[in-house]
């Protein structure tokens, strides 16, 4: 075995990175942060917890916990002992394979733990992707900003916010930038599916995590049946979040009548989705997916009273859809609690549908948001950010603020 003694002069030994994706929408992101760190350095070795993008992405995912996401004080009781046991395996894979860095991506609630677990163990630790606390709760950035070794988050407010706290702050853009990308023929893409492309096409995302596909998928699925009794030539489309939320979709669709007339996709989601006339999806990530597509949305959700009532006064932004909240207006339509009905639903989804001058100025805004969020590139840049604290790599040859300053804030 060679050691580091009798290393060659100028031979790196292996590094580890731990990195922790959390739930759904960690595990994809932390999967394109992966395959750019791979790419810039073959010799790292990068293992540990999220799901199926990371383990494709070449991540040695020893834990399975996309599944584990939730959103609410009464929805975190299902998740509270699964959680609880997969903190007590990643302390002892920490404790047994401890890494030179660990990542943290997106999933405060899951990675909240492990925040003060590798500061007490002394394990520097990046948080990526870091949870929007500027306008839902931004109490919660002092713990964060005092551990970490620094923080990249997704959106410019976030930097200040953070880096009034204390903490090491760089942004480099917001990593959709590099990943929203449909594909060069999305007529032959709708062709292969079945679909008809000269007619209009609705996209559904009832969401990643299960409270949200249980609660959301009956009021939407009748909101598309009541679309389309309407509308006989309209065809929709579901994108499939992660393979373990097919049964319950699958399930709905039946009890809804729509087995047939909805398409569940798994490859070419933002090829599909940049052809639709609309998408209907619950709040979250994919608002801003489909922005930088362009293409107008109704957004909903739906939490428990309890929740709600506590949600009501953290929050600090009178919307919940990230493209109203970063262009500080009502552009997309929100349908939050007791607005989110089948009927409500059905009837912004026509206004869009029937109406062309206002779908085209819902597009004509959404197309500014791509400007609030920096340059392309933002993966690299992450990427090399990661080795460099890992001890893999160097200085850039120029500042990375330089690279994704906004054109608009």
């Amino acid at each position: 075995m060679t050691t580091d003694k009798h290393r060659p002069a100028g031979v790196m030994r292996p590094g580890k990175i731990f990195i922790s994706g959390g739930e759904i929408s960690g595990d994809r992101q932390a999967a394109h942060l992966a395959r750019h760190i791979l790419q810039q350095d073959g010799g790292v070795q990068l293992y540990g917890c999220g799901g199926g993008h990371m383990r494709d992405a070449g991540v040695d995912v020893r834990l399975q916990t996309a599944q584990l996401g939730y959103v609410g004080l009464q929805e975190s009781l299902r998740f509270s002992r699964p959680i609880r046991e997969a903190h007590g395996q990643l302390c002892q894979m920490l404790k047994d394979e401890r890494p030179d860095l660990a990542v943290l991506v997106d999933g405060e609630h899951f990675n909240h733990f492990l925040t003060s677990h590798l500061h007490r163990e002394g394990i520097p630790f990046i948080y990526y992707f870091v949870p929007q606390v500027w306008f839902w709760g931004r109490w919660r950035t002092r713990g964060i900003a005092r551990k970490a070794r620094l923080v990249i988050p997704a959106f410019p407010a976030e930097a200040e916010i953070f880096r009034r706290k204390g903490a090491s702050v760089e942004w480099l853009g917001h990593p959709l930038l590099d990943t929203v990308r449909p594909g060069p023929n999305p007529e032959a893409t709708l062709i292969a599916l079945g679909l008809d492309p000269t007619q209009p096409v609705v996209g559904m995302l009832p969401g990643s995590r299960w409270q949200e596909v249980e609660s959301f998928s009956p009021i939407l699925f009748a909101a598309a049946q009541k679309l389309r009794q309407q509308r006989p030539g309209l065809q929709f489309i579901l994108p499939l979040a992660a393979p373990h939320l097919r049964p319950v979709l699958d399930s709905e669709l039946a009890k809804a009548g729509l087995t047939d007339a909805v398409r569940i996709i798994t490859e070419d989601v933002y090829t599909c989705l940049s052809r639709c006339e609309l998408v209907l999806l619950s709040s979250g990530t994919a608002t801003l997916e489909t922005a930088l597509l362009g293409v107008p949305m109704v957004v909903f959700y739906r939490v428990k009273p309890v929740t709600y009532f506590v949600a009501k006064r953290l929050v600090t932004s009178r919307f919940i859809a990230m493209p109203n909240i970063l262009l500080n207006q009502p552009v997309v339509p929100e349908l939050i609690q007791d607005d989110f009905t089948v009927e409500r639903l059905a009837a912004e989804a026509a206004r869009v549908l029937d109406d062309r001058e206002h779908a085209l100025a819902i597009r004509r805004k959404l197309a500014e948001v791509r400007a609030i969020l920096g340059g392309s590139g933002v993966l690299d840049r992450a990427a090399r950010r990661v080795l460099r604290e890992a001890g893999r790599g160097v200085a850039p040859s120029q500042p990375v603020e330089a690279c994704c300053t906004p054109a608009t804030a």
